[in-house]
């Protein structure tokens, strides 16, 4: 393997662990809207707009973060498939 492809599947190897991190986060961040929601829906009588908006961008999140999670790890999956194929590129 040459110096070049070598970097270039270290850098590609760094981004997809990067959307993949990125799309833990997003999940994370998610969760923690939808909790906080299901807290001030238990402690209030009704369900009013801001409550509804967190809910809101808390689904947002989770589904944006579980997309780019399963983007991640097909994008790993082609690059080791590509390896594979060709070990000395």
């Amino acid at each position: 393997m040459t110096d070049t492809a070598a970097r270039s599947l270290i850098l590609d190897r760094m981004a997809i662990e990067r959307e993949a991190l990125v799309g833990a986060l997003f999940v994370a961040l998610g969760a923690v809207g939808l909790a906080v929601v299901v807290v001030a829906v238990a402690f209030s009588p009704g369900i009013s707009l801001p409550v509804m908006l967190g809910a809101g961008v808390g689904i947002v999140f989770l589904v944006h973060g579980i997309l780019r999670r399963a983007s991640a790890a097909r994008a790993d999956a082609a690059l080791r498939a590509a390896v594979a194929e060709h070990p000395s590129a």
